[in-house]
This record gives structure tokens, sequence and C-alpha cells, in this order.
């Protein structure tokens, strides 16, 4: 099969699913709860959503005003260029049976829409650059079809460059370099979150806009592949660029449970590394709770074998912080952080304003 008849086959079933729909039909108006009274910008630069009745009443909850979610992963094989159709469908048909509950972002704009609304915008992307199925025509793809952020590697090597766990790290490969500069043309969203030291640094100098380290922590806290270290967070912010800090136990601490005040020392290191306007929130995390995709250590550890992850990256349960395991988990930290002295307009910053400017910047 040629790849135009392969493409053709693989959107067609993609409007199958979008004319099916899983999900049943949208909630009524009148189940939708008032707008959130603060009037603060949340937003999460990397979680997950449960399109469901669960996840659906916990967006006024949250206060969140967008999320970006990831398609394509799981998939048989996860990362392909067909789960990413297939999972872009299945949005497509959300995001028009759920309109009353949630926006699609493509643009900043976007973004303020859902706030003014009281609804949760959802940006789409992708973890992996394996989904391009290595045609650089598939960005623009892609982006036609909504996607406006990829990180470039997952965990391992792939035709752009190198993940955080790969034995050796030779950077950006030339396709690499071609993609990057095909994401700027369009205005998508350079993530390195997964990627290996060289091929981080390489990604930021080849880009000409800001990038982001979406859902991260920092090594000089916690030892752990898929932290960055002082080096690549300095690069980030010399080129405008934010890292949204995970709240992901084995990410923040060593510790067999990380608390609160563990997560926030890496929103501390980072503004005293950088300044405040390199710092946000990317919980790596459901909207809801941790355990309404896993309800016991066996589906988490389960889940997680498709992915490969290696031994350094400490994949141990429980993944949450049991403090911040909720849908109010923004509150909780904007809280935290005004009691160690952070004033109002650094709060905003760290919630969602620095995210927002990047956006403003890169997608438009």
């Amino acid at each position: 099969m040629t790849d135009l008849s392969r493409r053709k086959a693989i959107l067609a079933g993609a409007a199958g699913a979008i004319a099916l729909g899983p999900l049943g039909r949208p909630l009524s108006a009148s189940a939708q709860t008032p707008k959130p009274a603060d009037r603060m910008l949340f937003i999460d630069a990397l979680g997950g959503v449960a399109v469901n009745e669960e996840g659906l009443v916990a967006i006024p909850k949250s206060g969140m005003s967008m999320i970006d979610t990831t398609l394509g992963a799981p998939g048989n094989p996860p990362f392909s260029y067909e789960q990413a159709v297939a999972d872009l469908a299945m949005w497509h048909g959300i995001f028009d049976r759920h309109g009353d509950r949630l926006i699609h972002v493509k643009s900043s704009s976007d973004i303020l829409a859902a706030r003014d609304s009281g609804r949760l915008g959802v940006m789409l992307g992708f973890q992996n650059g394996t989904h391009l199925d290595r045609k650089l025509d598939n960005v623009e793809f892609f982006y036609n079809l909504g996607i406006r952020m990829m990180l470039l590697t997952y965990n391992e090597l792939n035709d752009l460059g190198a993940g955080c766990t790969e034995r050796h790290d030779t950077g950006l490969s030339h396709f690499g370099v071609d993609v990057v500069k095909k994401m700027n043309q369009l205005g998508m969203i350079v993530d390195l979150a997964h990627c290996g030291k060289r091929t981080s640094l390489d990604a930021i100098a080849q880009s000409e806009k800001p990038v982001l380290f979406s859902h991260n922590n920092c090594r000089a806290l916690n030892d752990n592949p898929r932290c960055k270290d002082d080096e690549q967070i300095r690069a980030l912010a010399q080129k405008g660029g934010v890292m949204g800090i995970a709240t992901v136990n084995f990410f923040v601490s060593s510790k067999p449970r990380s608390t609160l005040d563990d997560y926030i020392a890496h929103i501390d290191h980072v503004v005293q590394l950088v300044g405040i306007d390199h710092v946000a929130f990317g919980s790596d995390a459901p909207l809801t709770r941790w355990r309404s995709y896993y309800p016991t250590e066996k589906a988490f550890h389960d889940f997680h074998k498709q992915f490969n992850f290696k031994a350094g990256v400490d994949l141990r349960w429980p993944p949450f912080i049991e403090e911040i395991d909720v849908p109010e988990k923004m509150f909780i930290i904007k809280d935290a952080l005004a009691k160690r002295g952070y004033k109002e307009a650094d709060l905003r910053k760290i919630m969602g304003e620095n995210l927002l400017r990047v956006y403003r910047q890169v997608i438009g």
C-alpha cells in the first residue's frame, strides 16, 4: 500500500470513529457547575483528563483552564503513526460532543476563552517523534489535525535523537533538526521532557522559539534520569523557555513518599537558578486522582511495562504525592507557595502565565 493510500485508509477509519463516538451523548447544560470563583489562570503543561463523569465533574473543582494531554500512547505498538491518528479521531469526537465542558486549544486565545467560560481547554500533543513515521511532511499533517506540542523523543533513541535513558546520547539527527525547524515554522511547541541531555541542548540551540521541559524535576535535588540538570535549565531559560514541575513521587525525591514540601523545593530551585519567569506546573498526573487510572500497584506496573522504562527511572508505587493527589491540587500548591512568601504576581506566573507567554510566542 502506498503512503497516500495508507493515509486515506486511516483517515477513513478515523471519520468512522468520530461518527460512532465512544462516550455517548454530551452532558446537558443544566448539569454544568458555575464558573470558578478564582480567576487566576491555571495551566498544566502535561497531564491527563478522563472524559467520563468523574473527569468532567473534576474540571470545575480543579480550577484548571488548560491541560496538555498525550495522544498515541498507549497503543499497539505505542507511539505509532496509526495510533496517533486513531486518538485524534477520538478526540475530535470528544470535542464535538462535550463542547459545553471542553475547548480544543489551537491558539492562546482558546486558553483564555476556556478560563472565561469555566470550561477546560485541552491542547493535544505527542510524547514521541515516532508518530511522524520518519516523514517530515507529517509534522504539518498532524498540525493541521490540531496537534500543538510534540516531545522529540521518549526515553529511548529514535530517528530524531536520544531519550534520557539511552546508553549514548548523540544529540539531534539531521532529521531531528529538520523537524524542529518545521515545528518552529508551523507554530508547534518543541517539548524536551524525556530527551537526553545532549539532545535537549541541541534542540534548544536549533530552535528559533522558546521550548518546554513540560513535566520534569531538578537533577540537583533528585539524581534521576528524568530530571534536568542545571546546565539544561539555564539553556532553556536563555531561550525564553519554561520548565513544568512534575508531581510524580519518584521524580520529586528518592524517598519512599515525597511530600508537598519536597515538590515546592523544585519550584524554589528553578526560581533561584534562572528566575520566576521560567517555571510552571506540569503534573504528569491525572486531573482527578492517580487511583482513578491505576487502582492497584499491579495495574500501575502492568500499564508501564509497554514503555520499557530503565531501572534508573525507579518506577515505584505510589506514583503520587498524597497531599496533592486531588482535583484541587493547583489551589493547594498555590497556597503553599504563598505561605513561602511568593507574591500574587509571582503566583500568577507560576500557575499559568509563564506557559501562556510561551504559547503566545509559539502557537499564536
